[in-house]
């Protein structure tokens, strides 16, 4: 190729980055992206809409992920127009065909530029039913310098359905998080990443999905580090014990056969062949036909994950807790934690509240969590009176609601994720936190006297945003700092896999302890107004349930 010839398509390629249209060569073809500025001006490049698995429809409805194929043509990825069918959503924008990945760069590698920058994955929560990887931006993380990352994956019956055998395993929606990690880990050196120093993140359901990464060891070398917000596999609402029962009752509302019969051929057969909308439609129709959300949040999400039967694409076949204890993990430095009051995004009504703690009064044993595993009515009777009196004493939780929206946070979230850290700490580095600030960028504004204030999912509102949605002047100074403060500490982990390497001025030069029960100690970053380093998170209430779990005499739980 003459001189000529080369200066050409040089002065093309640089022309197209002119023009706002990257490209990046994928091993399945060219990919078009887009330039755009986060909102301090800092240019940036994304590619939005790239596939990392073929369409999981036809044949591969209900299956493990698949590579995608290859394309001819440069494919344009400059907006992410779907998300995966959503339990209880009806948007044009739902479809099947729905797994694709965004990646957002400050720098793409050329043949002058030797560029490396720390990844942050993002898995996006919503229970397992709801949620996409769409319009999820962070221009704050993109100026720091490091690249962002946002997926989608099957949710509901899609992705979560389970016949509890080798007809529908379950957990793909599990399996489809985990070919895009791989498919980051194989990919993004071509976007200016550091495969080396990927960290995966997740909040609420993604924060538990990024827990069940850590227990699958095909993730070993994926990824060098974790952040789990508000979720663990430990968490009640991130296991699903009645798969079997949930899938036939939810095909009975297409084809009332199977409110009789027990055949799993015959389901999937049915299913793997009705329109995806349909599909859909029933798993609304069950949705609505169970119980409330509170519930849900307390006894599993009906569409989540499963314990799978043995089979050559499974993610999970043995309990969590168990697999968490004896170390059977993927080690990887963590940072770990809650907001301080989980619970009061789920009770906004004080009088439906009211009613639901009326319930638990009147019927105690409603109280004991599921993976106690008691059966009888009296050892039932006798834990749920322990329970009640653990928040209220003699009292009711009806006349105490604030008492009842912490049991709910204890339950659902805060138990668990505290449990998590505390034995995760005894294989690799655990970073844990309590979020506490209350400011108005949150978007709860509710309190109840006996309770604490920041409510489930109010952090994401300072992690992300982008371009005019990120100049807020309705919100006070205090708001702005403490985005700063968790950008940065969420950064300085991706980057150096700790939060704080260093002595810093925004971080009023605090030093956040790795947790170690060694001592007795459990040492932990309150995140507020001011940054503090406390001990022992939710200890009033945290180590009354570890007392009750240990008067069962065995540990052999699924969830804590």
């Amino acid at each position: 190729m003459t001189k000529a010839c080369l200066f050409v398509i040089f002065t093309l390629f640089q022309a197209g980055f002119l023009l706002g249209v990257p490209e990046v060569q994928l091993p399945t073809g060219v990919i078009r992206g887009r330039e755009d500025t986060t909102v301090n001006n800092k240019q940036y490049f994304a590619f939005e809409k790239v596939p990392y698995a073929a369409p999981p429809i036809g044949v591969l409805r209900f299956k493990a992920p698949v590579p995608p194929p290859n394309w001819e043509e440069p494919l344009d990825t400059v907006n992410l127009d779907v998300s995966c069918y959503q339990v209880s959503g009806n948007s044009d924008a739902e479809s099947e065909d729905c797994l694709y990945i965004n990646v957002f760069t400050p720098q793409l590698p050329s043949g002058t530029t030797n560029v490396s920058l720390p990844v942050m994955l993002f898995i996006h929560g919503g229970g397992f039913m709801f949620g996409s990887g769409r319009n999820t931006y962070s221009d704050y993380i993109i100026e720091e310098n490091v690249i962002f990352a946002t997926i989608n994956y099957r949710l509901g019956p899609f992705g979560f359905l389970s016949t509890e055998d080798h007809y529908i395993p379950g957990n793909n929606g599990l399996k489809d998080q985990h070919m895009a990690i791989k498919w980051t880990h194989s990919n993004i050196h071509l976007f200016g990443g550091d495969p080396d120093k990927i960290t995966i993140m997740g909040q609420s359901a993604g924060s538990a999905s990024v827990a069940y990464h850590l227990l699958n060891q095909q993730s070993q070398g994926l990824f060098q580090s974790a952040i789990l917000e508000s979720g663990s596999f430990l968490s009640p609402f991130a296991f699903q014990r009645r798969a079997r029962e949930i899938a036939f009752a939810t095909a009975a509302f297409l084809n009332d056969t199977f409110d009789t019969t027990e055949n799993s051929k015959e389901l999937y057969e049915f299913l793997k062949g009705v329109d995806a909308k349909d599909l859909d439609l029933a798993s609304q129709k069950y949705h609505e036909s169970e119980t409330l959300e509170s519930a849900q949040i307390l006894t599993g999400r009906y569409y989540s994950p499963v314990i799978e039967v043995k089979n050559p694409d499974a993610f999970l076949t043995k309990k969590m807790y168990g697999l968490l204890k004896a170390g059977n993990l993927v080690r990887v430095p963590i940072l770990i934690g809650i907001n301080s009051e989980e619970g009061l995004v789920y009770n906004t009504n004080p009088d439906i509240l009211t009613q639901n703690m009326a319930t638990f009064d009147e019927n105690v044993s409603w109280l004991v969590p599921k993976d106690m595993m008691l059966i009888d009515d009296q050892p039932l009777l006798e834990m749920g009176t322990q329970i009640k009196t653990m928040y209220v004493g003699s009292g009711n939780l009806s006349e105490h609601i604030g008492d009842g929206v912490r049991y709910y946070s204890d339950h659902s979230f805060t138990r668990s994720i505290i449990k998590t850290a505390e034995l995760y700490s005894n294989f690799s580095e655990t970073f844990f936190y309590q979020f506490s600030y209350d400011g108005p960028l949150g978007g709860v504004n509710i309190h109840y006297d006996g309770a604490e204030n920041v409510g489930h999912a109010e952090e994401l509102s300072y992690l992300f945003c982008h371009g005019s949605g990120c100049n807020r002047d309705d919100i006070p100074d205090s708001d702005k700092l403490t985005r700063q403060r968790l950008i940065k500490l969420w950064t300085n982990f991706a980057k150096y896999q700790n939060p704080t390497p260093q002595p810093e001025e925004l971080l009023q030069n605090v030093t956040w302890p790795k947790v170690s029960t060694e001592s007795g100690d459990f040492l932990y970053l309150d995140i507020d107004e001011n940054l503090e380093v406390k001990n022992h998170p939710k200890e009033e209430t945290y180590s009354k349930w570890v007392e009750l779990y240990e008067s069962l005499g065995y540990d052999n739980f699924d969830t804590y």
